[in-house]
């Protein structure tokens, strides 16, 4: 036999190699595919989450809401990642062996733990890892295989408390409101009045402020504003505890009511001054604290000077 005839025979027999190996993977992946959607299924009320590091976050159905650590989640955000989860594809076979964890992203000190289902009995649990081109690395826990799983549906499970929580601080129908006082340090620094024929502010009067004509332009940007207010993050506990909104810097009361003694509908307290990198607002119905951008924060404070037609 030639040099050439045997080289042949060892490219035919590199080709079959190759193709055997291909369909061994392929094999592998559909017979030994990581099922998680199977062992979420529907009706789940209740996450937890382990991140490296200690940090835990814990998402819970309370009513026909959903909280994460306590605070109001974005609904839509975790009902799109359980639906997502919910209906997964079988994840395909990386590696089989625990020498590859370290490499993935998957010992027990470096991927997230994460348990779907009642506390103490999840329904489902597993460790997601790094990720690669294909999407993010998960296991099971005391299990070696290794799979991978689409990015798109893993990411929301690495991300942390914030990229969960409601931004939005309030909803105002701007359209009812008939009043709003603004107070700075204690003292009234504006008070906004109209008049309306009927509830869904059709024929109204314009603004006016400490009885004067209002800017148009600017009462449109402040009204806005309140049409949706939302934060810029949330401030870390220390600087919640040292807020004072029994002193607020400022102070916003909003009224659907048409008399003097009908209180406000809702009150916004702003602590810290206005000048703050993040002035720190609540609702005075409501203890959460956010972190408010100060030019918008500026804006809500308003004073009469600044509102008046030709201020």
């Amino acid at each position: 036999m030639s040099g050439r005839q045997l080289a042949a025979i060892l490219g035919v027999l590199a080709l079959m190699l190759a193709g055997w190996l291909a369909l061994r993977d392929r094999d592998d992946a559909g017979r030994d595919g990581l099922d998680l959607g199977a062992r979420i299924g529907a009706d789940v009320t209740y996450v937890r989450i382990d991140a490296p590091g200690g940090t835990t976050i814990e998402l819970e159905r309370r009513g026909d809401g959903w909280t994460v650590n306590g605070y109001p989640a974005v609904d839509s955000l975790v009902e799109a990642t359980l639906g997502a989860l919910d209906t997964l594809p079988p994840g395909r076979l990386i590696a089989r062996r625990a020498a590859s964890h370290e490499r993935l992203g998957l010992t027990p000190d470096a991927a997230h733990r994460v348990r779907v289902g009642p506390v103490g009995r999840p329904a489902a649990e597993f460790l997601v890892g790094g990720s690669g081109t294909d999407g993010r690395f998960v296991r099971l826990p005391d299990e070696e295989p290794s799979y991978v799983l689409p990015a798109e549906v893993m990411e929301p499970l690495v991300d942390g408390e914030a990229a969960w929580r409601d931004f939005t601080i309030a909803r105002v129908d701007t359209a009812a409101l008939r009043r709003i006082v603004i107070r700075r340090g204690g003292e009234t620094a504006a008070e906004l009045t109209r008049e309306l024929a009927g509830g869904d502010g059709r024929g109204a009067t314009p603004w006016r402020v400490n009885g004067v004509p209002a800017d148009t332009a600017r009462m449109r940007l402040y009204l806005d504003a309140l049409a949706e207010l939302r934060a810029t993050g949330f401030p870390a506990d220390s600087f919640v505890y040292a807020a004072d909104f029994e002193n607020p810097a400022a102070a916003v009361d909003l009224y659907t009511g048409g008399t003097a003694l009908t209180g406000p509908d809702l009150s916004l307290l702003l602590s810290t001054g206005l000048d703050h990198p993040d002035v720190l607002v609540r609702r005075a119905d409501d203890p959460i604290v956010y972190a408010l951008d100060p030019r918008l924060a500026n804006l809500l404070a308003a004073t009469a000077a600044t509102l008046r037609a030709g201020g």
